[in-house]
C-alpha cells in the first residue's frame, strides 16, 4: 500500500471514530417516568465551583419543566411545594450536591425569585453557591443565575 492510501484509512477511521463519540455523548437522558431529562450531575457540579450561571441553569431547569405553579390563598406565587419538589431531585440525583432553601420569593423582582442554597466539593473545599429561581404565577420554575 502506498502511504496516500494508509493516511486515508487512518483519517476516515479518526472520523468514524469522532462521529460515533459525538453520537453516543449527545444522546438524551430521561428520567425512569419518562417525564424530564436527568440532570448531568458532572456538569452541575463544575457549574456551581465555576459560578458558572448558563451551565448551571440549563442543568437546573431540566428539573422543572413541570412544575407549574398551583396558586392558593396561603401561597399566591404556587410554588413553594414545587422548590421543595426540585430541593429533593436535586438531593436525590445529584448526591454530590447539598441543596436547602434560603427563602421563598424573597427577592422583590418581578416575577418574585426565590434562592436555594447549594454545596458541593471541590478537591477537598466545600463550595457554596446561590441560585436564585423565578417563582412566577403564571409558569413553571426557573434557575436566574447563580452567586
Amino acid at each position: 500500500m502506498n502511504a496516500n492510501k494508509i493516511e486515508m484509512r487512518i483519517i476516515n477511521l479518526v472520523t468514524t471514530l469522532f462521529i460515533i463519540f459525538c453520537v453516543s455523548s449527545c444522546d438524551k437522558t430521561v428520567d425512569p417516568d419518562g417525564n424530564m431529562e436527568k440532570v448531568n450531575c458532572d456538569s452541575l457540579n463544575a457549574g456551581i465551583i465555576n459560578t458558572d450561571s448558563r451551565i448551571v441553569k440549563s442543568e437546573v431547569n431540566k428539573l422543572v419543566t413541570d412544575l407549574k405553579p398551583k396558586v392558593t390563598a396561603n401561597d399566591r406565587f404556587g410554588h413553594k411545594e414545587n422548590l421543595s419538589i426540585l430541593i429533593n431531585r436535586l438531593n436525590t440525583q445529584c448526591t454530590s450536591i447539598n441543596a436547602e432553601l434560603i427563602c421563598y420569593a424573597c427577592i422583590y423582582t418581578n416575577p418574585p425569585q426565590s434562592e436555594i442554597l447549594v454545596s458541593t466539593d471541590s478537591i477537598g473545599v466545600t463550595i457554596k453557591r446561590i441560585m436564585d429561581i423565578s417563582t412566577p404565577e403564571d409558569a413553571v420554575l426557573s434557575c436566574v443565575r447563580i452567586h
